[in-house]
């Protein structure tokens, strides 16, 4: 059995001046789960992962009436790679990481705040490749909401990451069926880092066509991750949306980010943000499994501080 509490306290202006306010899950998503192994011989062995997100704040579900709301498959592996079946991490979600030096999340995030995609797939198989000289990759197909793979909530995703030495990378794709089965979704990510030292810089991008809600967008991103201290760190980035619908609903977010580990177990993290909203543009300062403060007016620029806790366990 594992988990992680994520709880934070922000001061944030969307648009009529400032609000103080608690949250849950503004670096990692709370969770509990549970997860084990059983080695089947030859090599094999039978994988399950049942996992919960919840909101410390209050204790609700993160997401209502769903208790194994993050994940919930079973899986076979071995040196071949791994077959997993069941609600499984999307590729892009799994490779967020890498988009910049905030890890994905918290308030600093821009590629996080402003890009669109699914986290989750229900109904999936997936085949995860063993990893080659760096090189690692998988294939995810999901069945759809009553089975067919060209049916309501089916999808294709795919990703192929990179890590040697200073340098790592990814790409990935989603392809979603919506609700009514009458468009399909459409998410690409990739970046790439090098570590210098002390170091590490980031670039990123990712492209969102989402035509039930009318999102097509373009999203780039540069940011960079010191290491003060074993313990210490800071991380300073840019990221800005070009919206190509007819609106221009464009953004852009510059943040600052510092984190410090009190233990193996537990750290401390704040953020300074400011996300600028252009037109009626309604990106919010939101974090890795909460939405950010409402914003007053479409196109009101939000601006502020959070600072959290992480506890594993």
């Amino acid at each position: 059995m594992y988990g992680l509490l994520d709880e934070f306290a922000q001061y944030v202006n969307t648009g009529k001046g400032f609000t103080a306010a608690m949250g849950s899950s503004g670096q990692w998503g709370s969770r509990f789960g549970v997860k084990g192994t059983e080695d089947i011989g030859g090599g094999n062995r039978v994988n399950f992962v049942l996992e919960n997100g919840f909101n410390p704040t209050d204790g609700s579900l993160a997401q209502s009436n769903t208790l194994f709301s993050r994940q919930a498959w079973v899986g076979l592996g071995g040196s071949w790679g791994q077959v997993r079946v069941g609600q499984q991490n999307s590729p892009l979600f799994n490779d967020q990481g890498g988009q910049d030096a905030f890890g994905g999340g918290t308030q600093a995030s821009g590629m996080n705040n402003l890009s669109t995609f699914a986290a989750r797939t229900s109904n999936t198989v997936s085949y995860l490749l063993p990893e080659f000289a760096g090189l690692q990759g998988g294939i995810y197909v999901g069945l759809g909401n009553a089975g067919g793979l060209g049916s309501a909530g089916s999808s294709y995703q795919f990703d192929l990451t990179y890590a040697r030495g200073p340098l790592a990378a990814f790409v990935a794709g989603q392809w979603l069926k919506n609700a009514t089965n009458t468009t399909t979704d459409r998410a690409v990510f990739a970046g790439a880092s090098y570590a210098i030292g002390k170091a590490t810089l980031y670039g990123s991008y990712a492209a969102s066509r989402w035509d039930d809600l009318d999102v097509n967008d373009d999203v780039y991103g540069l940011s960079a991750k010191y290491q003060l201290t074993p313990a210490g760190s800071v991380a300073l980035g840019y990221a800005i949306l070009r919206d190509n619908t007819s609106q221009h609903d464009d953004a852009n977010q510059a943040s600052l980010m510092c984190e410090y580990d009190l233990s193996r177990r537990t750290d401390l993290y704040a953020t300074l943000s400011f996300l600028q909203n252009h037109s009626q543009a309604g990106y919010t300062l939101a974090g890795s499994a909460n939405p950010g403060l409402p914003l007053a007016y479409p196109g009101a620029d939000a601006r502020g501080v959070e600072v959290g806790v992480v506890q594993r366990f």
